[in-house]
């Protein structure tokens, strides 16, 4: 028994040994595909052009959508950038839905210009049921709904754009979504980074391999027909992520147009961007537990590489959470001299990527200096984490805080 008992010993720490091992390389390997996809969409964007070949001659009809929920302190310069569009004016229409509003945006809106639809259903919060509700409501006769948030401020060739992408083929369209604000502090300027690297560089490099862009919840711009087909059923805490899956699973791509814009202002203070941040990463983890592995099976059925990737993209983590990734993945490389080589070249590859991509996009000075603050970012990250898995997704809306002007 004695003897036993010694042979078992060995084998047993040599079996812990090898299995730390393995969890090691699993993980900087897991890590490095992970880089070589984003290095892999950085090459692409480089190398995309970003002209449209198709002609807008101001002949489809537009219904300009925006939802709002008690934004009288922000939707006036909102309106005036949707009217002020460099398009036939009898050719689009401006429509607000004013949802469960405890405040004066509904007369703003109407003073503004704008028709309004007034959505009283407290039980049910949010922008997704706002669009549900309204979409069907809208003019079967126009082209195109196009749906713009009520903080954002859209380029004034945003509806030539939108028809020239139209006339190329496009059933949905989805304009470059930017940061307004990077100049106003730290906060900001990181938000544009982050905006920059998810919402413009890496949609290029999608649009460039034929993969779908994604939707961002504003600068969206849908054919009627579309969304006669596909009916806007989305309500989760990323209501434009789970329409894009949706879309994908019935056979669309989106189209990416970097060419018009979309800006919006971003808190200034960690703060301010907490809600807003929980809602996001909790909308994506829900879009993984829904979606990846539904979309996953279709893909693989149809041996679809856009329903494949769209199955899969959500499970790619956000920079600053990929940089704690990486960090841990050299502590526990240190034993290997191997490891600790491929650990390096993971890092450098994010450096990279993030460095490539807003240099691709030509960030102002002020955005390279906040890039000092990403410690800051990373553990105001690492506290919205620990608060999801602690209390789990928030289970209701809350507007973004904002600096109102």
């Amino acid at each position: 028994m004695h003897n036993n008992g010694r042979r078992f010993e060995p084998n047993f720490f040599g079996n812990a040994c090898s299995g730390a091992v393995t969890f090691r390389r699993t993980m900087l390997l897991a890590l490095s595909l992970i880089d070589a996809y984003l290095l892999t969409l950085l090459a692409a964007a480089a190398a995309r052009n970003r002209t449209s070949s198709g002609r807008s001659d101001g002949e489809l009809w537009f219904t300009l959508l925006v939802p709002a929920h008690d934004e009288e302190g922000t939707i006036l310069p909102t309106l005036r950038s949707l009217l002020a569009l460099d398009y036939p004016r009898d050719r689009f229409r401006v429509v607000v839905i004013a949802d469960n509003c405890t405040d004066s945006t509904a007369e703003v809106a109407r003073a503004a210009g704008a028709t309004v639809l007034e959505r009283h259903e407290k039980e049910k919060r949010g922008k997704g049921y706002a669009l549900a509700w309204a979409i069907p409501q809208l003019n079967a006769d126009a082209d195109a709904v196009v749906i713009v948030d009520a903080d954002c401020r859209v380029s004034v060739s945003l509806l030539r754009s939108l028809e020239a992408r139209f006339a190329e083929g496009a059933s949905v369209v989805q304009v470059r979504y930017c940061v307004g604000n990077p100049e106003d502090s730290p906060t900001a300027a990181l938000r544009f980074a982050a905006f920059a690297l998810m919402n413009t560089v890496r949609p290029l490099g999608k649009a460039a391999l034929g993969l779908s862009s994604g939707l961002f919840g504003t600068g969206m711009a849908f054919r009627t027909d579309v969304l006669r087909r596909i009916p806007w059923q989305s309500s989760s805490l990323l209501e434009d992520g789970e329409q894009h899956l949706r879309l994908v699973a019935a056979g669309e791509v989106v189209v990416f147009a970097p060419e018009a814009t979309v800006d919006s202002a971003m808190p200034t203070t960690p703060a301010g961007a907490r809600d807003q941040q929980l809602r996001w990463e909790g909308g994506r983890l829900q879009l993984v537990r829904d979606w990846t592995p539904r979309l996953l099976r279709q893909g693989l059925a149809r041996r679809d590489r856009v329903q494949l990737h769209a199955a899969l993209e959500p499970l790619v983590p956000p920079q600053s959470l990929l940089l704690v990734a990486h960090v841990a993945g050299a502590i526990i490389a240190a034993p290997s001299p191997r490891l600790r080589r491929l650990a390096a070249i993971n890092i450098v590859a994010q450096a990279t990527f993030v460095l490539g991509g807003l240099a691709l996009v030509h960030a102002p000075p002020l955005v390279w200096l906040a890039l000092l603050s990403t410690p800051k970012l990373v553990a105001s990250k690492l506290s919205v984490y620990a608060t999801l898995l602690r209390h789990g997704p928030p289970r209701v809306w809350v507007r973004t805080l904002r600096d109102e002007s």
